[in-house]
Formats: structure tokens, sequence, C-alpha cells
């Protein structure tokens, strides 16, 4: 890949978060009609027709229009927040365990709705909380009380966090990264933590969740990079609850930049999967940007993350998708992908001007 001089990069930059923001802001991702009005759009099918909503994605959203309101970016974003705070308060409605998936289409059983995530319902939480203290939405306290009594039943005997809770006895949960636990619930479990400064959390879970840093804390700079995309995961979370190991998160923000491609893109897996996930490319380039001055920064650091940026670029489109995988038959756009990268190419923008970033706490 041929390098861009570093002000054209960053005027690209900021051209193509704006495509995404125009793009993320419209009904094709927040629905607008219906009974799923204000969900926030998880996968689409072929056609481009939404296919469900789900929790995780609504907390995405809500801390990223929280975000952009906390850095002045865009008006009128109080609307938006409104419909997936009304979305979300009506998933949150009875006493089963909030649902993971809300299909809008016929489709087959999905196991992930065997099972109830930490991961997915501390995002939530999140984003409720960073649009009320970004002044989008009242706080919503019945979410939120109902949040946090879920939240707890997370907390096993021992005091440690569980990843995934089955709903029904006789689930039988794949093993996934997402249902075995690991140090990617740092993230979560950090992002719970900031909720304490609006309401009570049980002793047990803060606790749980405090425990969940210091446990893999120590190993931030060796862990094994396994799949990329929960790593990732994990050093957002630490750079938020011990902002002291940012030394440690650099060596392992290396160590994952030491597999980029000649395209500039990274791979999901150190071995075992090459798939080049435009997720993980964003969030590498955020936590880069997070743990790095522009003004610091050494050549090859910088040649590193102008790589990611410039692998970025030839993802979004002219109508400011993503897709989650691009060059495939028919490549979908992706909500997730797309806030990540919104956010990550916005914040290069400002950084390599030599402008603040906001701290870790705002990091979707």
């Amino acid at each position: 890949m041929t390098a861009m001089p570093s002000a054209p990069l960053a005027r690209a930059s900021a051209a193509a978060a704006d495509r995404l923001r125009r793009w993320l802001l419209s009904p094709a991702v927040q629905l607008r009609d219906g009974p799923a009005a204000g969900g926030v759009v998880g996968a689409f099918d072929a056609d481009g027709s939404p296919r469900y909503t789900y929790p995780e994605i609504a907390g995405y959203y809500l801390h990223w229009l929280a975000e952009l309101a906390h850095c002045r970016v865009s008006d009128g974003l109080d609307a938006h927040a409104g419909r997936s705070a009304a979305w979300a308060q009506r998933a949150l409605a009875g006493d089963a365990p909030p649902q993971t998936r809300h299909y809008l289409v016929a489709a087959p059983p999905d196991w992930r709705n065997d099972a109830s995530f930490f991961f997915d319902l501390a995002m939530l939480l999140r984003g409720l909380t960073a649009a009320a203290e970004s002044a989008l939405i009242p706080l919503p306290q019945d979410s939120l009380a109902r949040l946090v009594r879920e939240l707890a039943h997370f907390v096993s005997a021992d005091g440690s966090l569980r990843a995934a809770r089955p709903v029904r006895p006789a689930a039988d949960l794949p093993a996934r990264w997402s249902t075995c636990g690991g140090p990617f619930e740092v993230k979560a479990s950090s992002r719970v933590l900031l909720a304490a400064r609006h309401l009570d959390l049980p002793a047990a879970l803060a606790t749980a969740c405090a425990r969940e840093a210091e446990r893999h804390a120590p190993h931030a700079a060796t862990m094994d990079l396994d799949m990329l995309h929960p790593t990732l995961y994990f050093a957002e979370g630490l750079l938020l609850a011990q902002p002291q190991r940012a030394p440690a998160l650099v060596q392992l923000l290396d160590r994952c930049l030491s597999l980029q491609r000649a395209d500039g893109s990274l791979p999901e897996a150190a071995s075992g999967s090459d798939l080049p996930r435009s997720d993980i490319i964003a969030q590498a380039l955020r936590l880069g940007l997070l743990l790095h001055s522009s003004a610091t920064l050494d050549a090859a650091r910088r040649a590193h993350l102008d790589a990611l940026v410039q692998a970025l670029l030839a993802r979004v489109g002219n109508d400011g998708t993503l897709a989650f995988v691009p060059g495939t038959p028919a490549p979908q756009p992706n909500v997730w992908c797309g806030l990540f990268a919104e956010q990550a190419l916005r914040w290069y923008a400002r950084w390599s001007e030599g402008q603040s970033l906001p701290t870790a706490e705002w990091l979707v």
C-alpha cells in the first residue's frame, strides 16, 4: 500500500467518518416504525432488509451518540437516543431474561437466544448511562435497575463472572469465546463499574467487576493473542480500568500490529483464521490513538496506524456503508463495524492535527 501524506490522509478520514455518520443516523440503521421502532439493526439480509435487532448493538449505538454529543460533533442526537432508550425499555420489560436476538423476519432457531450474555447487557447499561451523561436522555432508572439485577446473576458462587447464562435448563451452549469468558470481559466489567455514578451496584457485582481487571492486568503485555477482536476488547477495558497499564498495552498492540498485512488489515487471529475483519482494524486504530500522542509517535508505529487508516478508507463506500469483510460475493453493511470505524477515523483526523481525544470511557 502506498503511503498517503498525513494531511490528505486526515482530510480523507474526516470525510469518510462523515459518510459513515450519515448512514449510521439513517432509518436504514435505526428503525423508525413498527414494533421494533428505535431498534438498531444487527444484521441485514442479502436484499438489504433488516434481519434482527439486539441489546448489545443498542448499547454501542447509544454510547456512540453520547460520544458525538460529548465532543459536540453533531446536533439533533437526542431523538435518536430517545428512540433507542424506548426500544431498550420495551426489550427489558417483563420478568424473563432479556432476549439476545429480536428477529424481524422468519428465521431458524438461534442458539444465542438460549442464553443471556454479560457482555451484551453491560454494553447496553453503559450506552444508557453515557447517553444520560451527555444529556441526550433522562436517566432511565427502571431500565438501569433491571439491567443491574440481570448482571448480578452472572456472579458465580466463587465471586467470578460468568460470560453466559442459559435461559432454559436444557440449553447446550457451544464453546465459543463469547460463552467461555476470558480477558475480553474486562471491557464489559469496566463499563458496569461506571454505572455506579448513577445507582448502587450490588457489592458482589462491583467486586467481581473490579477483580476482572486485577486478574488479567499482570499479563497484559504477554497474553496470548488468539482472537484479536476479544483481545482488543480486553485492551479497551483495561485502559479504562487501570490506565497505569498503558505501557503494557502498547506492547500488546505492537504484537497485534506485527501481524498487519500489506493492505493495512489485520487477521482475525494470530493463527488459524486470516479473515480480514473491519471491526478489528478500527479497534486497533482507536487503541493506538489513545495510547500514543501524534507529536511523539515514532515513525514505525505511525506507519502502522496510517496503514490501518488506509485499510478502513478503502472499505468505506460512497454511501457510508462498511462491510464486515469486503470482497465477498454479497458483502453486507455492518453497523458495529461502522460505529467503530466512524469513531476511529474521526479521532484520527483530530489526532493528526494535535487535538486532544476523549478519554477511554468514551471508547464505544
